[in-house]
């Protein structure tokens, strides 16, 4: 069955003849049926889900509120700096958004203005919050609280919740939600497959876990009556088209026609959930009407935009009821082949009839994407019987030169039909080849090597490598060319510059053996990978690379608590140093004097369900001459950790509000000599930091706010260091004196 545009891949791998394959909406992950869409047709409820780490989202509960009430679900995080505020992607025909907040936005004016613009048409009902509250994700949650103050829209923020950690769920939690995840989970394992990979290519349903129960508290409510929290949308109306309208429109023939038509739409609609065959697809329709003929009226005297575009919402989601009730299926194929007189498109059009009605063909036309003059094809009004499919070949004369775009729409048609007195208009965009879902990246996409010794051969052997990760949809298969250019000096090594990708998965890593010659320059060079299809390059990527001494000394063996990005685990391999992860059971019961530096990752606690206990443990290392080095942390660290007052907090500062105190330090002296200024000179513009309040401390770096940002505590033989500068994020960037900083802490 049709729903939104379809996309024609064109293919054209050999000159003169060339086969283009069928294309089948079926394909589209996870198409939702006739009483999903109905379903979402009738509830107006939108939720805003705030995450900061997309493998803790608990979609057992959003799918919950999907399917359960047809909610819209929309996703909000934060991610890469990019050219837009905010980006979006969607999963088609599943009411399900994910919005990314650019990284580049740094202050509560920014963040306030990129929400205001991605609420500008609607605000969300309902705000679920799953994210702590720093850095940017702070100033999101901070902004998505302010907008849940009553306001003169249409639509404000009804409720907030927030979801509560394990220590924070007692018997006392009354105005809870809880739901049990691990049944909706099983509920909703096969949708969760095929859907989440369209927001989140990497996700795999087998590694996903939930809890048995999730509890979420209410923070805030705006409803005039409070009640007992049993469920999400107590107290809310599923669809508010009626209550609207009936409160916006004054007493009159106008007001009196536009209720009738609303409460027609509804009706019919929520019959339509109780029968079955024609009698179904007639109520469709006959609701599909009602709201089209209420869109009709002049509805800018409301002045009030919220409205308008509440029922562009409302009828979009309507026409795709509509059209999937119908049941009519629109297939094509294109097949170019070589004549006297040049390429011949010849186009195959294939429209069948899946409901109980006959379909009225009116015409087929075609749009040239270089011309505004639409062509009308050769094919008479014909009528289509229920479960009958008409298929015509249609000769299409294009000048070969217009054959070789890669632009999404092409080729476009129209097809022009009516189902009973509805007219339908199908938009099929056809690329004349037409770019796969495909992305490849250095993993990680940065690297340093350590200085290699002076000798008159060419190149240094060692065990380098790097990782290209090749991203796809879960069922694309195919084959792909890589393609590496390296900087002068980098010499790759044998690796597979044809991958075939097969069905099932979602990624594919490519290692890549590399040696570094004499003749490699210092400073950042860059190396750049490409992705082919068919000899089109459709995907690259682009990473840093530079020589940099981070020593550490054979003798230090180090454990560590991986960071919330996996960027430490990175840096440690680069170093070359001996280290290994450590897991809950070894911090509880493993012997910790195995290692002499101990770093835990920012954020690494959350992993870790017996850190709060951890106290007496770290104190006895510490004693014993072990080194702790924490690394900045969020604001929901526990404080009683550590043998140590430690309070976590989150500034925003530049180069003028951060201090010295120790300037002669020997934490940025040996074995590398530091150059303070350099090391905090990207501190240009206002970056945010994880500070501390930490005492005992010699501090080395604090804020004008008086939180620390490096410094040393010790306790009996060992020491706690601490670092609360951004030091994986500088080193990301090479940064040579944060590399040697880090090399100094492991060293210290």
């Amino acid at each position: 069955m049709f729903r939104g545009v379809l996309r024609l891949p064109v293919c054209r791998s050999r000159p003169g003849l060339c086969l283009i394959a069928l294309f089948l909406v079926s394909l589209l992950a996870g198409p939702a049926q006739s009483n999903d869409l109905v379903r979402y047709a009738l509830c107006d409820v939108r939720v805003l889900y705030l995450f900061d780490d997309a493998r803790s989202i608990d979609w057992p509960t959003l799918y919950y509120l999907n399917d359960q009430f047809g909610c819209r679900l929309d996703l909000l995080t934060v991610g890469g700096v990019s050219g837009a505020d905010v980006t979006s992607l969607d999963v088609p025909d599943r009411e399900i958004y994910l919005h990314t907040v650019s990284r580049s936005l740094d202050d509560s004016a920014s963040v306030a203005a990129a929400l205001g613009e991605l609420f500008r048409d609607r605000r969300p009902d309902i705000v679920i919050l799953a994210a702590g509250g720093d850095g940017l994700i702070g100033l999101l949650r901070d902004g998505l609280l302010h907008l849940a103050q009553p306001g003169p829209r249409l639509f404000n923020i009804l409720k907030v919740y927030q979801r509560l950690d394990m220590t924070e769920v007692s018997e006392s939690v009354r105005d809870a939600v809880v739901l049990n995840s691990r049944e909706l989970l099983t509920r909703y394992r096969e949708r969760m497959q095929l859907e989440i990979p369209v927001l989140f290519p990497r996700f795999e349903i087998a590694g996903y876990s939930s809890r048995h129960l999730v509890h979420y508290r209410l923070l805030q409510s705006n409803l005039v009556e409070q009640t007992y929290e049993d469920n999400f949308l107590t107290g809310i109306n599923f669809l508010r088209l009626i209550s609207i309208t009936d409160s916006l429109f004054t007493a009159g023939p106008m007001k009196v026609t536009i209720l009738r038509q609303a409460r027609k739409f509804v009706s019919y609609f929520n019959a339509s959930r109780i029968s079955i065959g024609a009698r179904q697809v007639g109520f469709i329709l006959d609701g599909y009407r009602e709201l089209r003929n209420l869109n009709q009226h002049e509805q800018a005297a409301l002045e009030i935009p919220d409205y308008n575009a509440y029922l562009r919402h409302l009828l979009y989601k309507a026409e795709r009821a509509a059209l999937d009730a119908v049941g009519i299926s629109w297939d094509g194929k294109i097949i170019l082949r070589d004549s006297p007189h040049g390429p011949r498109l010849k186009f195959l059009a294939s429209l069948s009839a899946g409901g109980p009605q006959a379909i009225e063909l009116n015409s087929i036309k075609f749009h040239p994407y270089w011309d505004s003059t639409v062509v009308a094809l050769d094919v008479p009004p014909r009528v289509i019987a229920p479960h009958q499919t008409f298929t015509r070949e249609i000769l299409v004369d294009i000048d070969d030169r217009y054959l070789n775009s890669q632009t999404p729409d092409s080729l476009k048609f129209t097809v022009e039909v009516a189902y009973g007195q509805i007219p339908l208009v199908f938009t099929s965009l056809l690329a004349v080849w037409q770019v796969p879902d495909l992305d490849v990246r250095f993993e990680p996409p940065y690297y340093f090597v350590k200085p290699f010794p002076d000798l008159e051969i060419d190149r240094v052997v060692s065990n380098l490598n790097l990782n290209a990760v090749i991203t796809k949809p879960y069922d694309y298969s195919g084959t792909v060319q890589l393609n590496l250019q390296t900087p002068r000096g980098l010499f790759a090594g044998a690796y597979r510059k044809e991958v075939t990708l097969e069905p099932g998965g979602i990624t594919e890593t490519v290692r890549i053996p590399f040696t570094i010659s004499n003749l490699f320059e210092l400073g950042v060079q860059q190396q750049v990978i490409e992705l082919k299809v068919d000899n089109k390059p459709v995907a690259g990527d682009t990473s840093r690379i530079r020589i940099a001494s981070c020593e550490v000394a054979d003798t230090v063996k180090i454990g560590f608590l991986p960071d919330s990005l996996g960027m430490l685990e990175d840096i440690l391999r680069m170093t070359e140093a001996t280290y290994r992860p450590l897991t809950d059971r070894s911090l509880v019961t493993g012997d910790l004097e195995a290692y002499n530096v101990i770093v835990i990752g920012s954020g690494a606690f959350r992993d870790y369900d017996s850190f709060h206990l951890m106290k007496n443990r770290f104190e006895t290392y510490l004693r014993q001459g072990g080194s702790l080095v924490i690394l900045g942390q969020p604001e929901d660290w526990p404080g009683d950790a550590v043998p140590f007052s430690f309070v976590a907090t989150t500034e925003v500062v530049t180069t003028d509000e951060l201090t010295s105190l120790i300037p002669e330090a020997r934490i940025l002296a040996r074995p590398y000599t530091i150059s303070q200024k350099n090391l905090l000179s990207s501190f240009y513009r206002r970056q945010v930091v994880s500070a501390a309040v930490i005492t005992p401390a010699e501090k080395v770096i604090v804020t004008s706010r008086g939180g620390t940002l490096l410094s040393v505590s010790r306790l009996g033989d060992g020491q706690m260091i601490f670092c609360g500068l951004p030091l994986a994020e500088m080193i990301a960037r090479l940064d040579i004196d944060a590399i040697h900083l880090f090399a100094n802490i492991l060293n210290y």
